[in-house]
This record gives structure tokens, sequence and C-alpha cells, in this order.
């Protein structure tokens, strides 16, 4: 049980899920808010937008935000069902930053990435899911699984696909769980990033990690192994000692927005860049506390020159 925005999170059974045992299309259609035709509509005829980030080029296929908004939906059940302890990613109170923690002074590491896990979700692992583990009827399950998956997999620019792609696999991370416990190892999952900590975490565990992903029909990359006297980056925060920090990239970040801000050309374009140097920091000051007055101070100064340039509007 954990507390987010002072609101206690209680988990809850599978069994109690809004999507549990749902036996009909009708049922289903009713439960999601929609008629049975316009979800078959939305499954068949959906227009994804394909594009690529800028920054690192990977593929994104993002939903028309009417059935993205079902996904939210969808994910929304899913992440009410309680869950393994090992778990980070898409589950009310977790995050990459608890992911992080769980790994504070345990002492040598491997991390390893599913490769290009969601592509690698095929549509009939999801179907399989809603049908054998959620107990929904085959045609409700059938649907589900076309309403969030594109050409037969789960698409990279879905609210759905995080916790989807971990029901659709969470045989394989039960069994890397159950080779951890085994070996008095902490592991955790973060999408599709699997951090293991403690004395037996070595090259050999490495290996059987690898094996068990390779038996499941997916590739796995970014093998790494480290000791325990080298600070580890884990899902975007360095694990070092007994606390957590920001990596250099996230202070190189903030420093050049806090650059751009102070030789901003005029009023307008300084309060255009406010926000995301804010933004910035706040979440920086859930792993760095003094960047919570920084970020206070840069919200200040936004308030006050927001007035004066609505003053002099």
């Amino acid at each position: 049980m954990s507390k987010t925005k002072n609101k206690t999170i209680v988990p809850i059974p599978l069994e109690r899920s809004h999507l549990f045992r749902v036996r009909s299309i009708h049922l289903l259609a009713k439960k999601l808010g929609f008629t049975v035709d316009g979800l078959e509509r939305l499954a068949n005829d959906a227009k994804y937008r394909i594009f690529n980030l800028k920054e690192s080029g990977r593929l994104v296929e993002e939903p028309p935000p009417v059935l993205q908004a079902l996904h939210r939906r969808i994910h929304r059940y899913l992440a009410k069902i309680e869950v393994p302890e090992y778990l980070h990613s898409a589950v009310k109170g977790r995050s990459y930053i608890t992911n992080a923690k769980a790994h504070v002074g345990v002492g040598p590491m491997v991390k390893i990435d599913v490769k290009k896990f969601f592509p690698s979700v095929p549509q009939h692992r999801v179907m399989q899911f809603f049908r054998d583990t959620m107990l929904c009827a085959a045609d409700v399950a059938g649907l589900l699984a076309n309403l969030l998956c594109r050409n037969g997999r789960l698409p990279t620019g879905s609210s759905a696909s995080p916790i989807i792609s971990y029901y659709s696999f969470k045989a394989m991370f039960d069994e890397i769980e159950g080779l951890c416990v085994a070996n008095q190892l902490t592991m955790t999952c973060y999408v599709d990033d699997i951090t293991i900590s403690g004395a037996g975490a070595n090259r050999a565990l490495l290996h059987d990690v690898r094996q068990i992903i390779t038996r499941n029909g997916l590739a796995s990359h970014k093998a790494k192994f480290f000791d325990q006297s080298r600070p580890k980056e884990v899902t975007g925060v360095i694990v070092k000692g007994n606390g957590i920090d920001l990596p250099h990239s996230r202070w190189k970040a903030i420093k050049e927005s806090i650059r751009e801000v102070k030789k901003a050309g005029s009023d307008e374009e300084r309060l255009a860049l406010y926000p995301a140097l804010i933004s910035r920091l706040h979440e920086a000051s859930q792993i760095d506390p003094s960047c919570r007055p920084i970020a206070l101070h840069h919200n200040q100064k936004w308030r006050e020159l927001r007035r004066a340039v609505v003053a002099h509007s």
C-alpha cells in the first residue's frame, strides 16, 4: 500500500477488476462506455499517427484521440490490480524513482533490457491474457486485443502498452523473479528494463536471465554488469552508496534551461521558457531535494513576470 497526493492506494485482487470475467461483447461495450458498433469501428478503422522522435529517432505509433482515451481507460482498470513488488511501471504509487531506490545499498548489479518490447508482443498474447487470465469470453478477448494492437502487435505510442506488455509476459517476469529469490537477490522491472542487485548478481546470473528471455521468444540487449564500487544508472537515476542522485545529463539539461531563460530576448520568450525549466526542477527535486528551492525560486519569478506582462498589456 502506498500514498499518492494524500490518497491511500489500495490495490485490488484481479477478480475484482472492472474487466474480469466479461462474458459478452455487449457487456464489454457497456463497461467501456461505447456501443458495440463503436468499439468494432475503432478496432478495425483506427488511423494511427506514425512519426519518429527527434532526439532518439524512436518510432512512435500513436492511436487516434478517441482510441487513445480508451487505451488510457483500460490502463487505469488494469493498474488498480495488485502486482508483485518487483513491478514499478504502470502501477499506481510506483515510478522510475521507486524502481531505482529498490537497489540502494544492495551491492553488485546486473541490468538487461528486452529488445523492442512493445513491437515484440504479438496480438495473440494479448488475447490470451484477457481470455485465460481475465477469464473473458473468447470474442471479448479477441475484440480487446484488436483494440489494443496495431498490425498484430502492441503499438509503441499507446498508453496501455506498458501494462499490457507486462501481463502478456508476466510468466516470464515471474520466472526471473523466482531465480532472483532463490539467490537472495533484489529484482525490479520497469517496462522493458530489468535490474537485479545483490551479492550474487554476476555475469553467470545475467546469462541465465538472457536464456529465460530467449525461451519466451524475445530478444535481450544492453546487458551490463556493475561491481559494488561503481555508481549505477537505473531508469535514469544514479544509485550510489546509500542514496540516489541525478545523472549528469539531467543537471546539464537544467543548467541549459536556466541559461536559455536568462538570455531570452523578450519577456514573452522568457514566459514561454519558464514552464519547461520549472517542470524539470520539480521532477528533479523528487531525486535531489536541493532542486526544490530552486524550482520554487523560478516559479515565483515566472509568476511575477506573468503578472507584469499582463499589467502592461
